[in-house]
């Protein structure tokens, strides 16, 4: 739901409408002089708390919007000669730069002061080179630290400190609480100042399993909202009325003659907060393969195969050859009643709990087939389409660390631009005690010599021994040395 532009596209506008007592008074019967007097008395006393509501959709847009951005990314780079650096740029200059080329908007949201944003992965799988708009109208080069394609969830890192961030609800979304979301339709908000629009939570649970097919990607558990998401709301921010993020803004059925058009937001569990952390960290994530297409089991298919639990189950429908599936022996068929310890309780549930299995080590499926049976199975990790390729997007993990060339508009301030790899992220289940060791630090020379480009690093680290690496570290404090 980035949105692509050739041209800024289309607006549409939102209003919000309130129910008023003039109008229910207007609808009423006037043959019940009672029920027209008790109509009157609620008109002129009573304004259902509309004011004291009203105050705190103000009061929350305020307080969030400075922690949520405008995407701008382009599918070609941009000559790195043109002032792309932060110093450089504002929104005006950057809208001109944008409009000789190909883009696609999108939303984020801070969720670290050091400039660490989230957002979707579809709003910048295509992306060589990226820019963050804040409500404040300061515009920010940004690089991408981690991504996950088949949970549509992306990390950026943008030059900047002391940024404000979102909070995350502990609770549960709940079907009828007040929704509002926070972004850049139609990639309006691109020269800052965030749009807002208001609804409420029409329905949890809800899957999108022909946009998950097409885009290979886990559109499921989702959030459905009436609040206005349109294309370049993607990746941003799903705010209850305390103003902490319940989700993030990710899918819509755009209006027809039967809709409205419906929005859909991914919620912020566990799951997705641990996902988060690990992407920030540049932790790799990898999801579970088995090589099964299923169902959900109908009640027929459960008795036939000696499964007699109100549980319905998955169902096997084809098993692919060599998959891990086939080793274990799954067969059409079969219905999975349990896997790695949790229940089967549908399709949809079979395909995220594979997703969330550990992988080359083998866990245990609850299978019935004439009766229940236990079967050990060894997944394989899911192939993921991965970020588009480009010499400033090529990664490499390395003790902990993430590297990756320096960003050709990354801004070092006042600092003279440095020469080598730069730090991309850190494991921090990996105990360090240089402080000069951070995101955003570059690697200028490993084992006495001198880094060019990550190519050349990865050349010398695999012809040092452990205890030569030794590397030279630049950050916009000034050179540090560092021990490996």
């Amino acid at each position: 739901m980035g949105v692509r532009l050739r041209r800024l596209g289309r607006a549409g506008s939102v209003a919000l409408t309130a129910l008023s007592a003039g109008f229910l008074v207007s609808c009423q019967s006037q043959s019940n002089p009672q029920a027209t007097a008790a109509s009157a008395r609620i008109a002129v006393t009573d304004n259902f708390g509309a004011p004291d509501l009203e105050q705190q959709f103000e009061d929350v847009a305020n307080r969030v919007s400075p922690a949520v951005v405008a995407i701008s990314a382009t599918e070609a780079p941009i000559d790195a000669d043109a002032g792309l650096g932060a110093d450089d740029l504002n929104a005006d200059k950057l809208a001109g730069l944008l409009e000789t080329v190909d883009r696609t908007v999108g939303t984020g949201f801070v969720i670290d002061a050091d400039g660490y944003i989230v957002t979707n992965d579809h709003v910048i799988e295509k992306a060589q080179q990226l820019w963050v708009t804040t409500d404040a109208h300061k515009v920010y080069p940004a690089m991408v630290v981690g991504t996950d394609p088949r949970a549509d969830v992306a990390v950026l890192k943008v030059p900047a400190a002391n940024l404000p961030i979102v909070h995350f609800s502990r609770n549960a979304a709940r079907r009828g609480q007040w929704t509002i979301a926070v972004g850049n339709p139609y990639g309006l908000a691109g020269g800052g100042e965030m749009a807002v629009s208001i609804g409420v939570v029409s329905a949890l649970n809800r899957s999108l399993p022909r946009l998950s097919g097409k885009e290979d990607r886990l559109y499921s558990d989702l959030i459905q909202t009436t609040a206005q998401i349109n294309p370049g709301n993607s990746g941003g921010p799903l705010f209850d009325l305390r103003g902490e993020v319940i989700g993030i803004n990710t899918a819509v059925i755009l209006p027809q003659k039967q809709t409205n058009g419906i929005g859909f937001a991914i919620p912020v569990d566990s799951h997705i907060l641990r996902l988060i952390d690990d992407l920030k960290q540049g932790r790799e994530v990898v999801h579970g393969y088995l090589g099964v297409s299923v169902s959900s089991a109908t009640p027929r298919q459960r008795r036939d195969a000696g499964l007699e639990s109100d549980a319905a189950g998955a169902c096997i429908e084809s098993v692919e050859l060599g998959s891990p599936a086939a080793v274990a022996r799954l067969h059409a068929g079969d219905i999975i009643a349990q896997l790695d310890g949790q229940t089967v309780h549908d399709s949809e549930d079979f395909v995220r709990l594979v997703g969330l299995c550990p992988v080359a080590q083998p866990v245990d499926a609850v299978i019935y087939r004439d009766g229940p049976r236990t079967v050990s199975i060894t997944l394989r990790p899911r192939a993921l389409r991965g970020q588009a390729s480009s010499e400033q997007n090529t990664r490499w993990r390395w003790k902990g660390m993430l590297l990756g060339p320096i960003p050709a508009c990354w801004d070092f301030g006042s600092a003279k631009r440095p020469a080598g790899v730069m730090v991309i992220a850190l494991d921090n289940r990996i105990p360090r005690s240089d402080p000069g060791l951070k995101p955003g630090a570059v690697i200028t020379s490993v084992g006495g010599k001198a880094v060019r480009d990550l190519g050349q690093f990865r050349q010398i680290v695999e012809g040092l021994g452990a205890q030569e690496c030794r590397f030279e570290l630049a950050n916009p404090t000034g050179p540090v040395v560092a021990a490996n």
